[in-house]
């Protein structure tokens, strides 16, 4: 097992009383009690990092997708067809609970 390392940081008194009463409920050291917050503050920031990015993936998925769907449904010989879709793309989200942003999936696209 490697030594510790010591971390020196300066805190007012006010925070500094407040760590020893949280420690202290938790009946460990101040040294583990912020110790601990640490190891989660970082696995925290490399979650969210992760999860930001596979959000913005999949938001640029999703519009290349919409972008596509309605091209195509904007070509199709059937005129009527692209209209029935975004009805029907209305009456899904209300069943679903979902909200329908202005512009979203409207006829204006493509």
């Amino acid at each position: 097992m490697t030594r510790p390392i010591c971390l020196q940081v300066y805190i007012s008194s006010e925070l500094s009383s407040l760590i020893r009463k949280a420690a202290k409920v938790k009946g460990i050291s101040m040294s583990e009690w912020v110790r601990a917050l640490l190891a989660n503050a970082c696995t925290e920031d490399e979650l969210s990092s992760r999860l930001d990015a596979s959000i913005e993936r999949i938001s640029r998925r999703s519009v290349f997708l919409m972008v596509g769907v309605d091209a195509l449904l904007a070509g199709h010989p059937d005129h009527a067809l692209r209209g029935r879709a975004h009805q029907a793309y209305v009456r899904k989200c209300k069943e679903l609970g979902l909200s329908t942003a202005a512009g979203e999936g409207g006829s204006d696209e493509a």
